[in-house]
């Protein structure tokens, strides 16, 4: 599990900021507080890993972007990006990024610290290499490459290191995508959007039956009138269509689904997709959906994070959310725009609003106010 995520100059973050994770985080502030800058994250990493390192840049908008911009036009807090993390062992993770008008965006250092392991890595980009303190010849292309060369056997578990942010997801649902056909593809995927929710559907019937028995149990509990999610031709060829089966035997195609039914149903095939270990950023869940169903989606992912060892991000508006969490405040982190960039901080860790708890749930205190006071 990722315990906390840093950064210094990444986007809306100016001053080095931590950010606490816990099984389910809660991200609550004000519009352009950051959070979204945060969201951004496990999309960078993934981008950096699996693809280059430029496309990486060039989907979060270009330097321009990615750099906290005051840092851009005047350095105000380090010369360069820092990105980093710390995993439930104590192992750490710290990327470094320069940027500058010849060379463009580069590595200047990456280090990896797995005290577990007995393991230490400094790559100092090109082919400065350090291991366990004593620099060496080797002359890998990223820390990833430098891994295989030097951990044991025993240390392959290192590898997989990136894997909590490498193979993240966004989910920000879009109507449009939801209601569109899906293309039949050998390995469909759900995309951030939404899109692709009968292609997925049709492959775990055909290879993974219990992800669709889990699905409806789900549904049937949260929408009594559903009793099955079925997947059939679309009229474009190649494509397939979404529908759900009522009790009454009426069926509804996704084009004719309510819209909090829909959101729902694709929220729910998000988490349950969600594979061991990985981390799941879902934007504003509320949109379109009852708050007592927003509360047994809660319940769902609790129930996933459990079994799976996975982890959710959530950044929300909502006080119905808010409040599933009343007695767990260390998940609740607040966030706050300043002339250093976006600040940070536990919901418990802020004395007064923790005094105030005591007296209202978090969502109270969201409606209330409470939460636009500094910190």
């Amino acid at each position: 599990m990722i315990r906390s995520i840093t950064l210094q100059n990444f986007k809306s973050f100016g001053a080095r900021q931590t950010v606490p994770l816990e099984p389910i985080t809660v991200l609550v502030g004000p519009n352009n507080s950051g959070k979204s800058s945060f969201m951004s994250v496990g999309r960078f990493v993934s981008n950096l890993v699996v693809g280059q390192g430029q496309d990486a840049v060039t989907q979060e908008g270009g330097s321009h972007f990615l750099f906290h911009r005051p840092y851009i036009y005047a350095p105000r807090h380090g010369e360069n990006l820092v990105l980093g993390w710390e995993t439930d062992l104590g192992s750490t993770y710290v990327l470094e990024l320069s940027h500058s008008s010849r060379s463009g965006v580069i590595p200047s250092s990456e280090e990896l610290s797995a005290p577990e392991a007995g393991l230490s890595i400094r790559f100092q980009h090109p082919n400065r290499f350090i291991v366990r303190g004593v620099q060496t010849h080797y002359s890998p292309g990223n820390l990833a490459q430098a891994l295989k060369l030097v951990v044991g056997e025993e240390d392959k578990r290192m590898l997989s290191f990136w894997q909590p942010l490498a193979y993240s997801r966004m989910v920000k649902l879009s109507l449009r995508a939801l209601r569109a056909d899906s293309e039949v593809v050998p390995e469909p995927q759900l995309t951030p959007e939404g899109a692709g929710l009968a292609a997925v559907l049709g492959l775990w019937r055909g290879s993974r039956p219990e992800k669709v028995e889990e699905l409806e149990s789900f549904l049937q509990k949260c929408l009594p009138e559903v009793r099955k999610a079925l997947v059939r031709p679309a009229p474009t060829p190649g494509h397939q269509r979404l529908w759900l089966r009522q009790h009454d035997g009426e069926e509804f195609d996704a084009e004719h689904l309510s819209d909090g039914v829909l959101c729902f149903t694709a929220l729910t095939m998000h988490a349950i997709e969600a594979g061991p270990g990985q981390i799941i950023f879902i934007e504003e869940p509320e949109h379109s959906i009852h708050p007592r169903r927003l509360r047994e989606l809660v319940d769902l992912l609790k129930e996933l994070t459990l079994a799976k060892k996975c982890q959710f991000v959530i950044a929300t508006h909502s006080p119905v959310l808010l409040n599933a969490f009343r007695d767990e405040p260390e998940a609740i982190v607040l966030f706050r725009r300043s002339d250093t960039g976006t600040r940070v901080s536990r919901l418990r860790d802020i004395p007064h609003l923790r005094e105030a708890l005591t007296n209202a749930p978090p969502g109270d205190m969201l409606e209330s106010g409470f939460f636009n006071q500094d910190f």
